[in-house]
């Protein structure tokens, strides 16, 4: 598949296909930056602040409906570890990159941080010194990531897929195909 008609793809959430798709455009097997995340954080205490945070989370979702390679979750309404507020998370390939992060410079809300940063099997570094902060850097407790990290390269040195460990989205796909068949 040419790279020009990737964006005229439809197919919404990261799938099986686009997954294989981008690893063979890559060319890279180790897969280190397939996967992207924009952690956006806000204040989640009123009900005005809820609200802004469900339309600020739709704009994203309205404005990138349909984009192969990127998936929204919900609203996580509380500050759970490494994440110190509530937030969204957007996942996405490196080939969302150029067009997610303008979006998000020029549409966060000033009193929202997002956290951008590459999602391999260095979970910590990739939170802390591969990270990288729209708006205030709020940090992130990088404790419960030791401990994912380990038990990922423990997976890994038993001959665990690393993808499937990080990206097991990807990978529902392939089981909700599968069940179909």
């Amino acid at each position: 598949m040419a790279m020009e008609s990737a964006h005229k793809l439809k197919g919404g959430p990261i799938n099986f296909e686009t997954f294989k798709w981008h690893q063979a455009l890559a060319g890279n097997p180790d897969r280190r930056l397939y996967v992207l995340h924009a952690h956006v954080y806000f204040p989640y205490s009123t009900e005005d602040e809820k609200i802004k945070a469900r339309k600020f989370r739709a704009s994203v979702q309205s404005r990138f409906a349909g984009t192969v390679g990127m998936k929204i979750s919900d609203i996580s309404p509380e500050a759970v570890a490494p994440h110190p507020m509530p937030q969204f998370e957007v996942a996405f390939t490196r080939y969302c990159l150029q067009d997610i992060t303008p979006w998000l410079i020029f549409n966060r809300p000033d009193d929202y941080s997002i956290l951008i940063h590459p999602f391999t099997s260095d979970v910590v570094a990739d939170h802390d010194a591969s990270a990288m902060w729209l708006g205030k850097n709020l940090g992130a407790d990088l404790t419960p990531l030791i401990d994912l990290q380990q038990k990922i390269a423990d997976q890994v040195q038993r001959g665990a897929d690393e993808a499937s460990l990080l990206w097991p989205f990807v990978y529902a796909e392939i089981n909700s195909q599968s069940s179909l068949m």
